[in-house]
């Protein structure tokens, strides 16, 4: 289950990667981390928790996969957040993935919260993604 794990979020980053519009908004390469590095400039999106559910069917074993992209800013107010959530929301909704191993099933938009900090200067949205696969 573990190559399954790291493929979708590889799959995920690499879609993220390739898009001009997310480069427009965490710049080129895109400042997209499974670990944020020290000092990392904002703003940036970092991935969080992953929640995984088995997605059987009587013949096929598979994973409905919960990716959390954490994003983060310091702009003041939330409009750079929103910025960066909707740039999300236009790569990865209803998208197709290259998921190495897996076969794809879907990638859908699930939820999202968005919250100031309580530093006072800082926003963070959490954007949930189901990935749904299956065993090749």
């Amino acid at each position: 289950m573990s190559d399954a794990l790291f493929a979708v979020q590889q799959a995920v980053l690499n879609v993220l990667a390739a898009s001009s519009e997310v480069q427009g908004v965490l710049g080129n390469p895109p400042r997209v981390y499974d670990h944020v590095p020290p000092g990392a400039t904002f703003p940036y999106v970092a991935f969080g928790p992953l929640h995984v559910a088995p997605y059987d069917t009587k013949t096929e074993m598979g994973f409905e996969h919960i990716i959390t992209l954490n994003v983060w800013s310091r702009y003041r107010g939330s409009k750079e957040v929103k910025d960066i959530f909707q740039a999300l929301y236009d790569v990865l909704h209803r998208t197709t993935l290259t998921v190495t191993g897996q076969v794809f099933l879907s990638c859908e938009f699930h939820s999202a919260d968005l919250m100031p900090e309580g530093d006072g200067l800082t926003y963070q949205a959490a954007a949930r993604y189901s990935v749904v696969t299956q065993s090749a």
